[in-house]
């Protein structure tokens, strides 16, 4: 009997710890995981790299606030998320974003910055996930949750889906 203390010990060790951030509770299954080759990385050596993956999938809700196109040809929208979702947000996404959680669909507009026209990422690619129908709307979001090594807030980009909510 003495020794179990040692095999607690090895088998505490040998288990990987419980991510801290973020939560895992809202995990889905459904990702588009070659929406990855539509991400541009820029100056980093990976699309991942540029944007730290926090959760490979997960479904979200909230309201759109707005939306703008940027010039790698991703949309760049705000969500309100609700309540549940609030633990997402980071300090960046409050100074930054105005307490929004960003959501960036890929290809969706025309490519103008010089990066991402090199990498040919959108090349043959066009998503439509967003429409001005959805601006102020409640939606739910599926993609990957990333943060932005760039900017330090959080978003979900790629993005699988978009839905409207009922």
């Amino acid at each position: 009997m003495r020794f179990l203390p040692a095999i607690a010990l090895l088998l505490a060790l040998s288990t990987p710890a419980a991510p801290q951030d973020p939560p895992t509770a809202f995990h889905a299954t459904t990702c588009d995981a070659s929406l990855w080759d539509h991400v541009y990385h820029g100056t980093f050596s990976t699309p991942q790299d540029r944007l730290k993956v926090l959760d490979s999938c997960i479904t979200i809700t909230g309201k759109i606030e707005s939306a703008a196109a940027e010039d790698d040809g991703d949309r760049h929208i705000r969500l309100r998320v609700d309540k549940p979702f609030k633990k997402l947000l980071n300090a960046k996404n409050r100074t930054g974003q105005k307490g929004f959680l960003v959501v960036e669909p890929v290809c969706e507009r025309k490519v103008t910055q010089r990066d991402t026209l090199l990498e040919n990422v959108c090349n043959a690619f066009h998503q439509d996930l967003y429409t001005s129908k959805l601006h102020g709307k409640r939606v739910t979001v599926t993609g990957v949750y990333v943060e932005d090594q760039e900017h330090g807030w959080r978003e979900i980009h790629p993005v699988t889906s978009i839905a409207l909510l009922n």
